[in-house]
């Protein structure tokens, strides 16, 4: 999972050794610098310093969470006279995951704070949504169809997802109809739309900002995917339809059909 640590060399320093594992990072010098990585890559966890420009300030903090609500985001900076009122007035607009380096960010907690926020990322949260539907996957297939949502720039073909499960195309296909799942290009177009439609929810992205954090070649590809999926432009998705709306429509479409179809054939 790609985090954004805007933090300044040592903070981020001490990020990336307590959390060596499970998680990458990309680095952030600039308020702007932080805003260009979390629309050009697939950026999933914000970890950030109210004082990176050196002053201690609010308003870019909360100018990330405006643009950006669906990304989770963490506060960690240095105790200060002038913390408590910033803590204070970043908590009241919804922003209270925070941890003070030299006074509770032991490796342990920096971890700990990570991991928890992987749920409420808009791929776990998307992961969470279909897991019940990947019960009868062999393992490596379930981690693929995982990565098709945490890394969706990585996978853009079938082929690419059979590779990651480690099998060939035709066993990959087979296994998809012993799931009871759409088949493989189906499915692999129905997370993708799925994840867009979370991402074109936050007003800081464009549709074309959307395609290009998913990996498309082209914007016009990803309104296709999105009108076969909702039978919406990718401007109506976004205002059209809920969370739970969408993911029900994709459960009672693709989903549970698949599902009707393999306990009609049995």
């Amino acid at each position: 999972m790609l985090v954004l640590a805007a933090l300044g060399e040592i903070l981020e320093m001490r990020l990336k050794k307590a959390v060596s594992h499970g998680f990458q990072f990309v680095s952030a010098t600039t308020w702007d610098d932080a805003v260009d990585n979390i629309l050009s890559q697939p950026v999933e966890i914000a970890v950030v310093n109210p004082r990176l420009s050196g002053e201690l300030r609010t308003q870019e903090v909360e100018r990330i969470r405006l643009l950006f609500p669906s990304l989770p985001l963490i506060l960690y900076g240095e105790l200060s006279p002038k913390i408590a009122q910033v803590l204070l007035k970043l908590g009241n607009a919804g922003i209270r995951d925070a941890v003070m380096a030299g006074y509770d960010d032991h490796p342990e907690k920096l971890r700990e704070l990570l991991v928890a926020q992987t749920k409420r990322a808009v791929s776990g949260e998307l992961i969470s949504a279909i897991l019940e539907y990947l019960e009868w996957c062999p393992d490596e297939l379930r981690w693929a169809i995982e990565m098709i949502i945490r890394e969706p720039g990585s996978i853009q073909s079938v082929q690419d997802l059979a590779e990651r499960a480690r099998m060939d195309r035709r066993t990959c296909g087979r296994w998809f109809v012993r799931a009871g799942l759409p088949p493989p290009s189906v499915m692999l177009m129905v997370l993708r739309v799925l994840y867009a439609h979370r991402l074109l929810q936050d007003p800081g992205y464009t549709v074309e900002d959307v395609a290009s954090k998913l990996g498309y070649g082209q914007t016009r590809t990803l309104a296709q995917n999105v009108k076969e999926v909702f039978g919406l432009t990718p401007g109506e998705l976004r205002i059209v339809l809920s969370r739970s709306e969408a993911m029900s429509i994709v459960r009672q479409r693709y989903l549970e059909q698949s599902r009707e179809k393999l306990a009609d054939a049995s």
